[in-house]
């Protein structure tokens, strides 16, 4: 061999690193549900399939990571297949990936695949032509809890995302159903003064939904492992592909500006722990920084739970704790809005609450005296 061919010989190329074991089955079990769904004609079922595959690897706090570590190895794996079920797992990945980067990698890929005479599933363009129609919302008037219906048409076939909300726990739960008109008749059909039904803006529901995932999301990032019962697991697919077709979401409320109300409560109200009230103000601050005096049973239960599990109180404590509450309820309730019957139910609510938890401390001092000795 002359020196001027030695000199034209290509480096080797680098093997590229052997897929994990647990990541390989991972991966052919994906391909063996799609191969059941590739000649399907049921849309929804294919986007309940990706979003169980895509479920199983994304993680809230690093997306990055996921798709890198995961998804860009998924994407590689399905396109060497050369197989329908990779086939069309690439073509639910381009449609339905939260992230723009993995969908374009599968676009890509499946680009490839479809220039060597591989033919798309039936439903292939069906999956990113979503349309939201409009959205229903069921809420009660302190603003703690909401029910989302939106209505969605696909193929000129209907159905909803539904979506319930707490505004301190992000995202109840989420799920798609062709049964929607029985979900609105029940709605109506339940609604009364302290809640609320009927059509809302898609900017405004929009405005709910991405800050209760906000909650969700944040919740996740600080734990250490992913939560196996967050409920946007399996439905953040779906509910991103809704999000992707509806008009942006309108600007968050501006922060109420309520100084000084504090220490005129505090001028006027007797018989209250004005450690509480501050505490109640700065808990506010932390969880609703928006309306950080808002008043409602959702925030009351959040804030006693959070003084049970960092402060030592005594029943005394919990007493004027109980008494405070009630005085600053019945007089930030109706500076908030709230009716006078969303105000007595406020009321009878922190009272309930007091009283379950006196009742369970019954219960527990009563377990610890011996059997012998109970009358």
């Amino acid at each position: 061999m002359s020196p001027v061919s030695r000199g034209r010989r290509t480096k080797p190329q680098k093997k590229k690193p052997a897929l994990d074991a647990g990541l390989r089955a991972g991966f052919d079990e994906a391909l063996e549900a799609f191969a059941e769904v590739a000649a399907s004609d049921d849309v929804l079922d294919v986007e309940l399939l990706t979003a169980e595959v895509v479920g199983s690897f994304w993680l809230v706090g690093e997306p990055e990571a996921a798709t890198r570590e995961v998804g860009f190895p998924l994407v590689g794996y399905a396109a060497s297949r050369q197989s329908a079920a990779g086939f069309a797992l690439l073509c639910a990945l381009q449609a339905l990936s939260p992230g723009a980067e993995l969908r374009e990698r599968a676009r890509a890929a499946a680009a490839r695949l479809a220039a060597l005479g591989m033919k798309e599933p039936s439903w292939a363009g069906a999956l990113s032509e979503v349309t939201v129609v409009e959205c229903h919302q069921q809420t009660d008037v302190y603003g703690d809890q909401s029910f989302l219906l939106f209505r969605c048409e696909r193929g000129g076939r209907e159905h909803a995302l539904v979506v319930e909300t707490d505004r301190y726990a992000g995202v109840l739960e989420a799920y798609l159903t062709t049964q929607h008109e029985e979900i609105l008749a029940e709605l109506d059909e339940s609604s009364h003064e302290l809640l609320v039904t009927g059509p809302v803006p898609l900017a405004r529901a929009r405005r709910v939904l991405e800050d209760a995932m906000a909650v969700n999301d944040g919740v996740a990032a600080q734990l250490p492992e992913p939560a196996e019962d967050d409920p946007l697991t399996d439905a953040r697919v779906p509910v991103l592909a809704r999000l992707r077709a509806m008009p942006e979401a309108e600007p968050p409320a501006p922060a109420r500006q309520d100084d000084g109300a504090v220490e005129e409560f505090l001028a006027t109200a007797q018989d209250v722990d004005a450690e509480f009230v501050h505490l109640l103000a700065e808990f506010g601050e932390d969880v609703d920084e928006r309306e950080p005096l808002h008043v409602s049973p959702g925030k009351f239960e959040f804030f006693f739970d959070e003084l049970l599990h960092t402060r030592d109180l005594d029943d005394k404590a919990v007493e004027s704790l109980r008494d405070t509450l009630l005085a600053w309820a019945g007089w930030q309730g109706p500076r908030q809005g709230l009716s006078a019957a969303a105000v007595e139910h406020l009321l009878a609510d922190v009272e309930d609450m007091f009283d379950d938890f006196f009742e369970h401390e019954r219960e527990a001092e009563a377990a610890e005296v011996p059997p012998a000795l109970r009358g």
